[in-house]
């Protein structure tokens, strides 16, 4: 057995205050004990109890009533601590959390954070840093002040809950019978009379001279002497009494209390008398009703009154359970007293009620069950305190945090803004709270994809910062920084890059190159050149991150992880698809490591891991990787959180990849639905939803459901992020496709033709992507038969592409192909020729004269000739064209039966009607084996072979 010893502020007695439990590995014992309980007793008039000897067990039979009564675990971690076995990590911990005490890490040397952030260790458990050198950060004493208050029970209420007990009674035992003590406990109080009776007793201490007063004085004050009875009460330790026997009983003999042996173990009756002068007939506990009977003889005196009807008095008795104060621990009857107390509106009981679901005090975390207490709180507070006042405030801000934490987006923004607003209101526009508050708001609106409005507001708090603040300000950057986010978020990358790169400069300047907050800005700023797509910047930037972080957090730390999977994806950017693989896989590891295999963010490494797959073609392996993704988020989040959507969303793309789009629609349309009923129809994630829906009805060739959907889909991204935003252009041009399916060619060129505009305007006239809807415009006008038109954006189109690609780019030559067909379709054969010879020599030449794309400009070249009247010329080419393709691609291939059936109409247009027919009836055999004697390519050979006949005929008559 353990003995436990305690220190207090000035040595005063224990008895009464909050019991914190301290435990570290032993080597760490001398230096940090005394220091830590100095910086405890200047914050908390608390008890701290340790074992003199670190490295002996607590036997498992007595950590319940040992460890069990702890309020709070205190534990300092060192190197040894996280890499050694120890019975603080093994035994002491593990018993902490298996039973929901909350326990405070303090960290003593720094780079410690990517070991104790492992699951096997404290996990994402928050530590208080006393050598933390960040100047603009909470002191480490104030930090510690509001832990103990969150967590222990101050002096004063201790107090009121002492006078809320209807009476007590003095609990006589010997130090080995605590596990009886507690028992005996339990039996009293499982009795709905006796609930509210307090039962004194000496908290296991071994008892010593300096307790005699304070026993003497709870004596007097309790209603009854409970003497627990078992043999060893019999027990003289080196020949004189026992502490019981010699001490207790004798004072509570002399004082004329009540006395009530419990029989908890079969007792030697004549022993007993013989040692314990006077004592009464024992009762026996198990025997309930014998017991009760008993008790109630011996307390008729004391009022035992139903309380239930007052919330103070439940919620202080609840805490007298919850906190094992002057009766035992029982966690689950604190829970209902207090529950009880919150339903009756004390807003005490609601507070705590908060506080323990959201930091899991003594019971399993639980958001849900913390919003709705904070809500019943804030409602409370509003009605009685006013919006205005200052508790209502602040219990707005913890509703808005919990809405955050549960995806409840909305809920957040409308509190944000009543938060602000009425600060505003109290304290003015400019003061330091009204602004935080004032980025709350904006930062909600961003949740909820109101980007244009939260630049807007952010703008606004950024120039009030730098006026009010200063420029170099913490919270200044931090404004920056979420007005860079909101850049990004609005496809204005170039902004943000402009930004970000001033934030990254400040912060190099206020806290040196290496501080955690600098890297930060670093990383942020390496992602926004990735959104500008560039990948090589992007890369170099995340590595320069990644090397500092591993200097200073070191390789496992789960931001430096974050940073090397970024890398990854850079590589992945830069088509480095095997680097990429190799890189988040080692990410992916170390962070299951670290974390462990179902923490959010080793999540996300397993879906940018299966992305990585998808790049290399690996789509099975992907498809399992991002099932396995949703799977977790099910059981973690829950079907409908925005994670676990999303998640869904990346496996239904999957499908997609793999072929099977009539599942890629089902899962997409399940998406939608839900995103709909959860974030609202105006929703980013829900628009996002939207547009993947109709893309994946065009992949499966339903373009009326496609149209309809992105019909709605349009209007509602301009309104959201603007039409200049790259989503909302996104969004144009599949509808001007999807309309271009439907064949409805006037509707395409509307829209393609604003597309043009926009994008001139937002990237410039030479931008890859302008030239891309410049070029498809022009085919929209060919399908309309507008040649004018689609001639006046291919001539300017032709010289941006020579002068952005060069002459012999493929996507060069395409457009000089369009523009030769153009001439031709507006009758002008003699500007399509040259054209065309400049196609098929480029094309000869890069891609060689037996490729069939150069055939194919062959072919057209040809045809070029034809219009000028030049048969001869089109014959020989066209005899060129038939026998390479029938070498390349063979004879019975449709493209070489086309060239034969073009050089029969050839020979035709030169008069050789007999050769013509020869050739006819060959394109007419093998059109019929190919494709059938039913098909229009076959019917329309044997029209021909009539006609010819008939040419021939006339031919010969002449």
């Amino acid at each position: 057995m353990a003995t436990f010893l305690c220190r207090t502020r000035g040595d005063s007695l224990p008895q009464g205050k909050p019991r914190v439990y301290f435990t570290c590995h032993p080597g760490d014992f001398d230096p940090t004990f005394h220091r830590i309980c100095e910086d405890l007793f200047r914050c908390q008039d608390c008890a701290v109890y340790y074992t003199e000897d670190m490295t002996q067990s607590i036997p498992e039979e007595d950590k319940e009533t040992d460890l069990g009564r702890m309020n709070l675990f205190v534990i300092p971690v060192s190197l040894k601590l996280l890499t050694s076995p120890s019975r603080a990590m093994d035994e002491d911990f593990a018993y902490a959390k298996k039973a929901h005490i909350p326990v405070l890490p303090i960290l003593l040397e720094p780079g410690l954070d990517p070991i104790y952030a492992r699951p096997d260790k404290f996990g994402e458990l928050q530590y208080l840093n006393p050598a933390a050198s960040d100047a603009t950060a909470i002191a480490y004493e104030e930090k510690l002040k509001k832990f103990l208050e969150s967590v222990l029970v101050s002096s004063e209420t201790a107090t009121r809950i002492r006078a809320a007990f209807d009476a007590y009674i003095f609990l006589s035992y010997r130090k080995k019978d605590r596990k009886y003590a507690n028992e005996l406990m339990r039996l009293i109080h499982q009795k709905r009379e006796f609930r509210d009776i307090a039962i004194w007793y000496d908290e296991f201490l071994t008892p010593g001279e300096s307790f005699r007063e304070n026993i003497s004085r709870m004596m007097k004050n309790s209603k009854l002497f409970a003497l627990l009875v078992t043999p060893s009460l019999l027990e003289k330790p080196e020949g004189k009494p026992n502490f019981v026997m010699g001490t207790e009983y004798p004072e509570a003999k002399k004082a004329g209390m009540d006395i009530l042996p419990a029989e908890m173990v079969s007792t030697d009756r004549r022993a007993l008398e013989s040692y314990f002068q006077g004592i009464p007939e024992c009762t026996d506990p198990y025997n309930e009703e014998a017991f009760r009977q008993r008790l109630l003889e011996t307390l008729q005196r004391v009022a035992v009154e139903e309380n239930d009807c007052d919330p103070e008095h439940n919620f202080l008795i609840g805490l007298a359970y919850l906190e094992g104060i002057d009766v035992e621990t029982d966690r689950q009857r604190g829970l209902e007293l207090i529950t009880l107390a919150a339903q009756g509106e004390l807003p005490e009981a609601m507070k705590k009620l908060y506080t323990m679901y959201k930091q899991g005090l003594g019971i399993p975390l639980d958001f849900q069950k913390a919003a709705y207490w904070c809500e019943k709180l804030a409602n409370y507070r509003e009605r009685t305190l006013g919006a205005e006042h200052i508790d209502t405030l602040a219990t707005l801000n913890n509703l808005a945090l919990i809405y955050n934490t549960l995806g409840d987006y909305r809920s957040a923004l409308d509190t944000t803004q009543k938060v602000y607003l009425l600060l505003s209101k109290q304290f003015g526009k400019d003061h330091p709270d009204t602004l935080s508050a004032f980025s709350n708001f904006a930062m909600s609106c961003c949740s909820v994809g109101a980007y244009q409005q939260a630049l807007e507001l952010q703008l606004e708090i950024y120039h009030t910062a730098c006026r009010v603040l200063s420029p170099e300000h913490p919270d200044t950057l931090t404004y920056m920084n979420n007005l860079g986010y909101t850049y990004n978020s609005l496809g204005r990358h170039q902004d943000a890059r402009e930004l970000l790169e001033k934030q990254y400069a400040l912060r190099c300047r206020v806290l040196g190159s290496e501080h955690p907050e600098t890297l930060i800005s670093l990383n942020n700023l390496a992602s926004t050149h990735c959104n500008l797509g560039n990948y090589d910047k992007a890369l170099a930037l995340f590595e320069q991150a990644y090397v500092l972080q591993c200097k200073h957090t070191g390789q496992e730390h789960p931001e430096t992880l974050t940073t090397l999977q970024n890398i990854s994806v850079a590589h992945s950017n830069l088509g480095n698809y095997e680097k990429a693989l190799a890189t988040v896989e080692q990410a992916y590891a170390c962070i299951c490591r670290v974390l462990g295999p179902e923490h959010p963010l080793a999540l996300v490494f397993l879906e940018n891991l299966a992305s990585t797959h998808s790049d290399l073609g690996n789509h099975s392996k992907a498809l399992a990787l991002k099932q396995n993704v949703y799977d977790l988020r099910c059981k973690l989040l829950g079907p409908e959180h925005p994670d676990t959507l999303t998640a869904l969303s990346k496996l239904a793309l999957m499908c997609g990849k793999l072929g099977d789009y009539q599942r890629e629609a089902e899962l997409e349309e399940d998406v939608l639905a839900l995103r709909q009923k959860l974030l609202g129809p105006e929703h980013p994630d829900t628009l996002t939803a939207m547009n993947n829906l109709a893309l994946t009805y065009y992949k499966l060739e339903d373009y009326q459901r496609e149209a309809a959907l992105e019909e709605v889909l349009l209007p509602l991204r301009r309104k959201v992020l603007g039409s200049k935003h790259p989503d909302t252009l996104s969004v144009i041009s599949n509808l001007a496709l999807t309309y271009y399916a439907l064949e409805d060619y006037q509707k395409e060129a509307s829209l393609e033709d604003e597309l043009l505009v926009l994008r001139q305007e937002i990237l410039g006239p030479e931008h890859p992507d302008t030239l891309t809807i410049m070029n498809n415009l022009a085919l929209t006008y060919y399908e309309l038969g507008e040649y004018q038109k689609e001639l006046a954006l291919e001539e300017p189109l032709y010289a941006l592409r020579c002068k952005v690609l060069g002459p012999e780019h493929p996507d060069t030559v395409a457009v000089l192909v369009n523009l030769a067909a153009t001439y031709s379709s507006l009758k002008e054969f003699e500007k399509a020729l040259p054209l065309k010879e400049r196609a098929y020599q480029i094309r000869c030449k890069i891609l060689g004269p037996e490729d069939p794309k150069t055939l194919t400009a062959l072919a057209s070249l040809a045809i070029a000739y034809g219009n000028l009247g030049n048969y001869q010329k089109e014959a020989e080419l066209e005899e060129t064209v038939y026998r390479l393709r029938t070498k390349v691609l063979g004879p019975d291939d449709p493209k070489t039966i086309t060239s034969l059936s073009n050089l029969a109409v050839t020979y035709r247009d030169l008069g050789e009607y007999r050769k013509a027919l020869t050739l006819m009836q060959q394109v007419y055999e093998r059109r019929c084996a190919v494709l059938g004697e039913d098909h229009a390519s076959t019917r329309k050979a044997l029209t021909r072979i009539s006609k010819f006949r008939e040419k021939l005929r006339d031919a010969t008559t002449t």
